[in-house]
């Protein structure tokens, strides 16, 4: 494949390339893009021809995407994401937020960080939030690539070349039908054998919990799948089935006594960990964020 004159590929191109490559299939990517298959047809071709690449493997029922379809989707994604931060920010500031902070969380200091924000916003009166909920892993990553200022996530990354200071304890728990107590602490393999509730599929808490019965040699029976942590204690609470949340956060959404569970296991001890690249160099806005955030860390352990 002959390439074309160089220059800088389209952002809109590259967003329809990363959807085609999610959907598996260049019409549902088109349908995400609202673009005809035709229109999306002739762009990712087009792309193909700009980088003198095939991009996709195009089959009969969709496509896969090959190795330099893979990279560039994945550093596409960089671009799209620093394009959507430049708009927020910008927009932000036409509305008098002179100043940002790019925010990566996990399901935990997602749900968490609710109090800390509806305490700290009004103190930082010209100052907008972007979060972004993704794995620990990942959310550490976004702060070493340059795509978040800070992380709040659970446990200190092993090995990272970033920075922690830590937050409050983290511990997981299960939450299920009410009972009288002495009870004794539950395993995860006590609740495999029951009915579970959970988050939606993608949510990094929900997925770790997958991981560790699919170590165990087992598949989770989910009765249902929730948008937020709130909503998985409500259900839970009912008997509808068990779920593993993080202790606060059964504190936060009304959990009794009597329908919380020890899990002893030895990933359900953690804590929130406050991350950042180098704490010496961030804005002075940020550098007031983290203040508050470091501020409110113990009172957060004292409720617990």
């Amino acid at each position: 494949m002959k390439a074309g004159p160089m220059g800088v590929a389209d952002l809109s191109d590259l967003a329809l390339l990363v959807e085609v490559i999610e959907a598996g299939s260049i019409t549902d990517g088109a349908q995400r893009c609202g673009i005809s298959l035709s229109a999306a047809s002739v762009r990712i071709t087009a792309l193909e021809r700009h980088y003198g690449l095939r991009l996709l493997d195009r089959r009969h029922r969709g496509v896969t995407p090959t190795p330099a379809g893979e990279a560039l989707a994945a550093r596409g994604l960089v671009l799209l994401d620093g394009a959507r931060d430049l708009e927020a920010g910008m927009a932000a500031r036409a509305r008098g937020l002179e100043n940002s902070v790019r925010l990566a969380t996990n399901s935990s200091a997602a749900d968490a960080l609710t109090e800390f924000l509806a305490a700290t916003l009004n103190r930082l009166p010209n100052t907008a939030v972007t979060m972004v909920e993704l794995s620990s892993e990942a959310a550490v990553a976004h702060v070493l690539d340059g795509l978040s200022d800070i992380a709040v996530v659970s446990s200190a990354p092993a090995g990272s070349a970033c920075q922690t200071r830590r937050l409050w304890d983290d511990d997981l728990v299960a939450v299920g039908p009410a009972s009288s107590p002495p009870r004794r602490p539950l395993r995860l393999a006590d609740l495999l054998r029951e009915p579970l509730v959970g988050l939606l599929r993608g949510s990094p808490l929900q997925d770790l919990v997958d991981r560790q019965a699919h170590a165990a040699g087992a598949e989770p029976a989910y009765r249902v799948r929730l948008p937020s942590l709130g909503a998985v204690c409500a259900v839970a609470c009912t008997g509808a089935g068990y779920a593993v949340v993080p202790r606060g956060a059964a504190r936060r959404h009304g959990v009794s006594p009597a329908s919380l569970y020890e899990l002893d296991e030895p990933w359900a001890p953690r804590h929130a960990v406050l991350v950042a690249a180098d704490f010496s160099t961030l804005t002075e806005s940020t550098a007031a964020f983290v203040r508050h955030l470091l501020e409110h860390g113990p009172a957060m352990d004292d409720e617990g």
